[in-house]
């Protein structure tokens, strides 16, 4: 699971940074605008609908921070749906990065360039954040998990390093392709994720020293997105994703994987209270069927939610026009 967020974050910045150079390049605020009516359909809806459905089977108040993607800040308010603590720091990497991504290319390409504008934007924005996260990590003490990890003006750099690769991707698409097609990619980047949670597991969860290590907080979050941009690169490069598009099965979770993300904790929360204390097989045979019902409830809400919330967008944006 922390291997995984940290290779959201690099995708997510990846896909969002293909779009976000074309709005920044472009002279009309158009872009902006269709931009954020896109995430807000897609993120909200679905997201305020889990809340409630937490609230309901917790008996508990949804805090007021969980609305606006602050609950990062307070660990009361975090615990109440404890996973979307990295949509947080998505929400508001899109929220707050891109009109800051387009003012400053906007400013440096009357200077430069638009590609050096470009890459003067993206590294600017990324080397805020990890300065942010050096000074914390030096001057607060805090706690590796709650303090730095799931900060969230400490975490927007790991997802502007999947932008970096998308602007790598734009302006030099064969330099892009002949560095990240190659196969020595996917295993360097596969044995260097795996060597450094081994670290991660057999040091640093030691004597707990994630909170007494400087370069555990700071450079951690660098090392790993760094691997992930290498493998999102090798995957982007490759025909692997062509080939698994094929099958239905993938395509049919890829459509569900926000809702899954979203629901697996309030279903387990549910199911897990009939299976205390239970026999191996009988809590596998729970365990197994909150996945189940994770997918069923995350297909339900993925035609009754999403996807009419979705529509509903592209008739606001096809209105506009």
């Amino acid at each position: 699971g922390v291997i995984a967020v940290e290779f959201f974050f690099v995708l997510s910045g990846f896909l969002v940074g293909r779009g976000l150079i074309g709005i920044a390049a472009s002279e009309r605020g158009e872009g902006l605008k269709q931009f954020y009516v896109n995430r807000i359909f897609r993120i909200l809806p679905l997201y305020y609908f889990t809340l409630v459905l937490t609230a309901l089977v917790t008996n508990k108040a949804i805090p007021l921070s969980c609305f606006v993607f602050l609950q990062n800040f307070r660990g009361e308010d975090l615990a109440f749906l404890s996973p979307s603590w990295s949509l947080s720091v998505e929400a508001w990497f899109y929220f707050l990065v891109p009109p800051l991504f387009c003012l400053l290319v906007k400013v440096l390409r009357g200077r430069m360039p638009e590609e050096a504008a470009v890459w003067t934007a993206v590294g600017t924005l990324c080397f805020i954040s990890f300065a942010l996260r050096v000074g914390s990590a030096v001057c607060l003490a805090p706690q590796w998990d709650e303090g730095i990890r799931k900060q969230i003006p400490l975490r927007l750099d790991s997802i502007g390093m999947g932008t970096a690769l998308a602007v790598l991707k734009k302006y030099h698409p064969k330099v892009y392709r002949d560095s990240f097609s190659r196969p020595i990619c996917a295993v360097l980047s596969v044995l260097g994720i795996w060597l450094t949670y081994w670290f991660y597991c057999n040091y640093l969860a030691v004597n707990d020293r994630f909170d007494t290590s400087a370069l555990c907080k700071i450079f951690m979050f660098s090392l790993w997105p760094a691997l992930c941009c290498v493998l999102v690169g090798f995957l982007d490069s490759t025909t692997a994703l062509d080939y698994l598009s094929r099958f239905r099965i993938i395509r049919w979770l890829s459509d569900l994987s926000y809702g899954v993300y979203l629901m697996q904790l309030v279903v387990f929360q549910l199911v897990s209270v009939f299976f205390v204390g239970a026999r191996f097989s009988v809590s596998w045979l729970g365990f197994l069927g909150a996945i189940v019902l994770t997918n069923i409830l995350s297909a339900v809400t993925f035609f009754l939610i999403e996807k009419p919330m979705q529509k509903l967008g592209s008739r606001i944006l096809r209105q506009r026009v």
